[in-house]
This record gives structure tokens, sequence and C-alpha cells, in this order.
């Protein structure tokens, strides 16, 4: 699981992608809710959240900030009116500043139970960042949370959230990672002695299910802190060197739903995302499956991967 050599870290142009695959960073065209911490009556905090119009990457006309916490989350809340029950595409808008905090904990109320999803705001500032895709009760409450309990250092930032409704039966697949995290280049890359892949992205990259499944945690020292993931095919994906997870054990979740954020954990030389697949305990190579994923079209079945030549 360790990374052997340098890595390109140039970004291409996307590809036309097929509704099949499900890119968590960009959200598909359905109902969307924006909610900015100006609108009315859509977001609440208390005196500890000043107001900023410092960076020029603030959705609206300023956003709102605030010290950590170690002893009490205080959190600031986005009221969303979600239109019915469903899958929803849950992204958050904040300004990045190297003096931000490196893991400011997100929060998603969804129908199992409040999730917390951590984000390094040093990074991705002035776009649109993909916490994963939640299911949603109908309704209108505080559905998304920004908490100022955390160990990491600097202001948390709450600005702007959006919620998309996801596309439905249609979106089978999804990349690992965010697409624009890597080029193309790096998912054809051999590992350095069976059959996986090392993708080097920073901590705290969001890291989703690539299809429908449920998922079980993984520490060990190998692995670090990860997830197996066994999916609707039967067949296990596996993601190593987690710095968080973002689901439970047992947990069931949905193509583009994010399980973890990645880091540097267990037997790891560098950050990076270690990912591999099983079927019937045997080792497949992932490359043809995470280009695929790439490019927007269906992915080959995974009992149809090959089972070596993609080591070194």
């Amino acid at each position: 699981m360790k990374i052997g050599y340098a890595r390109s870290w140039t970004v291409l142009v996307a590809a036309t992608l097929a509704t099949t695959v499900l890119l968590p960073s960009a959200p598909a065209a359905a109902a969307t809710v924006t909610v900015d911490n100006a609108t009315a009556d859509r977001f609440t905090g208390s005196a500890s959240w000043g107001t900023s119009s410092y960076s020029s990457q603030k959705q609206g006309a300023d956003y709102r900030f605030a010290d950590p916490d170690t002893t009490a989350s205080d959190a600031a809340w986005f009221k969303v009116n979600v239109p019915s029950a469903g899958s929803y595409l849950v992204e958050v808008w904040y300004p990045a500043d190297p003096g931000y905090n490196n893991a400011t904990p997100f929060m998603v109320v969804t129908t199992s139970g409040t999730q917390s999803i951590p984000v390094n705001q040093r990074a991705n500032g002035g776009r649109w960042v993909a916490l994963g895709t939640f299911s949603l009760a109908a309704g209108d409450y505080n559905a998304v949370g920004v908490s100022r309990w955390t160990s990491g250092t600097g202001y948390v930032i709450a600005d702007a959230v959006r919620v998309t409704t996801a596309t439905g039966g249609g979106t089978t697949y999804s990349m690992p990672l965010p697409r624009t995290a890597l080029p193309r280049s790096e998912y054809d890359d051999p590992h350095h002695d069976y059959a996986a892949i090392d993708l080097p992205v920073p901590s705290g990259t969001a890291a989703y299910a690539v299809r429908a499944g449920t998922v079980a945690r993984v520490n060990d020292s190998s692995c670090g802190q990860g997830i197996n993931l066994t999916g609707t095919d039967g067949a296990v994906y596996t993601y190593c060197h987690f710095s968080a997870w973002s689901v439970a054990s047992g947990a069931t979740v949905t193509a583009g739903q994010r399980i973890g954020s990645t880091g540097n954990t267990g037997n790891s030389t560098g950050p990076h995302l270690h990912f591999g697949i099983r079927t019937s305990g045997t080792l497949r190579c992932p490359q043809n499956f995470l280009l695929a994923l790439y490019d927007g079209v269906t992915p080959p079945a995974a009992t149809s991967l090959p089972t070596s030549g993609c080591s070194y």
C-alpha cells in the first residue's frame, strides 16, 4: 500500500459523462435548494459566530466564522426545505485560507441519524465541495450544520450549502474520489506488489462509495483506518489509509455517498487512497474499472477484471 514513485498532479479536462456514472464533485441537473448564511431565516448561529467579507472566495456578500472549541459543538445551522424524502447530494461552499480549520466538522441530518464529515477548509475554497449523497427526510428543518467541536486549528467557516436531488436509479456507479482530485493518467498506474492501486491525494480528500452496498470499517496496522464495501454485485471494494470515517459499520450506502476522508494511517509512506477489488476472495486489478468511471461509461463487471498484470 506504499507509494513508490512520483506522481503527476496535472488536472485534465473532464470528459463527457454517461448517465450511469455519478461524479460527486458535480451535481446532476435536478431539484436544487441553496441556502446562504445571509438567506433570511435560513441560518442560525450563536454570538460566537462572527461575520466577515475578507475573502474574495465567499458565496454572496459575506460568511460566518468562529474559533474551534474542544468542549462543545455550538453548531451553526442551515435550514433547508427538502421537497420530498429521498437521496440528495449535499455540497458546501466556503472560502479557503491557510489560517482556517483543517478539520471542520460538517453535519448532515439523515434519516438514519446525524453524520459528521470533516472538511479541510484550507483547500478547495470558492467552489462547491461535495460532502456526499445522503438519505434525507422531507420537510423544512435544520439539515446541514457546521460544528466548532474540533481538534483542528484555525477558524471554522460557515458560508453556504446546496442540496440537490440525486439522479435516482440511473446513478449506479461513482468515482471513489472527486473528479478534480487526479488526472486520468493516475487511474491506470500499477500497484507496487499486488493487484490494487494507490491514488495520491492530500489527507482529508473525500472518498466515495463506488456503488451501493454495505460497509464495514477496517482498522489495522496495514490498512490503517479503512472501509470494506460489499457491493450489491457481491464484490468487496476496499479503501485504506483514511484519516476519518464518514459512515458506521453495517451502514447501507448509495453510489456517490461519502464514506470517509483520505489520509496516511496504517502501512503508508505518504497521504493516498489505497483501493482494491476482491471477488470470492480473489484480488482483481481495479485500473480498467476506474478508467471506465473516469470516462463516464459503465465499468466492466468486477468478476471480469484481470487478476494480474497491474503490479511491478
